[in-house]
């Protein structure tokens, strides 16, 4: 069993939440012109300007600074500022949203250097509007240019602000190990493939699954699904939250799918572990949430037919 930090629950996908004022006042983004371009592999990106915001939409994308060489794949979104100088190249064939970017007054909302992990799967409707409606540098367009900054700009701003309660990638891990067990860790519900977590760590995946074996124990595809049982242990102890909101939650198709998994791991259903963790609530009831609700004698009689054991977080 690999010991894990708590993961913070995830933003709804495409959901532009208000975030908390600090009282900082912040620069204003302006787009001086966005487009959508499909890169050939090992072909070089050229900035549009001193700051630039770019979206991968597929492919990979390799942004190099002269402090590190960070890997982009899709849905990865990144503001490049004008304190660094960057190389930027397609590894594979990549299809991205690249804009220019120009700030006016107050503090500026990123770092000069900001990658946003899963920005396109967090922020699906602001992905959907710079992919189909690219920036017009046109002047009878120019009253959008900052509409669409400030609309990026807080979903950036958004989107680092939540992550500043990430989960503490395991110490020592090697590069390729760690950025797997990183990207797992933020979306346990994405539809992992062991094609894909190779992908990531850019090594085949017979590499991958000796990489996993010796630095943690286990196989790839079984720290996806322990990373899920544990969000899923978690949400199941909130009584606000139904078992099909659960499953689907934790990146299962089905109610079916996900009670043989969470069976398969804690010898039990989802409901009875639900109702072995509930004993000590106030009311003594089932946790369910209005669709699971019982009355007394229900409960009791489904208590006794599930041997209840609480299982290690």
């Amino acid at each position: 069993m690999v010991a894990l930090e708590p993961a913070p629950p995830a933003a709804r996908a495409g959901e532009l939440h208000a975030v908390v004022d600090d009282g900082a006042p912040t620069a204003r983004w302006e787009l001086t012109g966005s487009s959508v371009r499909t890169v050939e592999a090992g072909a070089t990106v050229h900035l549009p300007g001193p700051s630039a915001w770019l979206l991968v939409l597929d492919g990979e994308l390799a942004v190099e600074s002269w402090q590190s060489t960070e890997v982009l794949g899709p849905h990865d979104a990144a503001f490049l500022g004008r304190a660094h100088a960057y190389r930027v190249a397609a590894t594979t064939t990549a299809r991205l949203v690249l804009a220019s970017v120009r700030q006016a007054g107050g503090e500026p909302p990123l770092p000069e250097h900001y990658v946003a992990r899963g920005f396109g799967t967090a922020n699906r409707g602001v992905t959907a509007l710079v992919e189909l409606c690219p920036v017009s540098t046109a002047q009878h367009l120019n009253h959008f240019a900052a509409s669409y900054g400030e609309l990026i700009a807080a979903a950036m701003r958004k989107h680092r602000l939540e992550r500043a309660g990430d989960p503490i990638v395991p110490a020592g891990l090697a590069p390729e190990v760690g950025r797997v067990v990183a990207a797992v860790l933020r979306d346990p519900a994405h539809p992992w493939t062991l094609e894909e977590l190779a992908r990531l760590a850019h090594l085949s995946r017979s590499s991958l699954g000796e990489r996993f074996r010796e630095a943690l124990a286990t196989s790839p595809l079984h720290f996806v699904r322990e990373v899920r049982m544990r969000r899923a242990r978690e949400l199941l102890a909130d009584a606000d939250h139904s078992v099909t909101h659960v499953a689907f939650a934790v990146g299962y198709g089905s109610v079916a799918a996900f009670s043989r998994a969470f069976t398969a791991v804690h010898g039990m259903t989802p409901r009875c572990w639900r109702a072995g963790s509930c004993r000590s609530t106030a009311e003594g009831g089932e946790a369910g949430g209005a669709d699971q609700r019982e009355d007394g004698a229900g409960q009791e009689h489904r208590r006794q037919a599930c041997t209840v054991e609480q299982p290690a977080a």
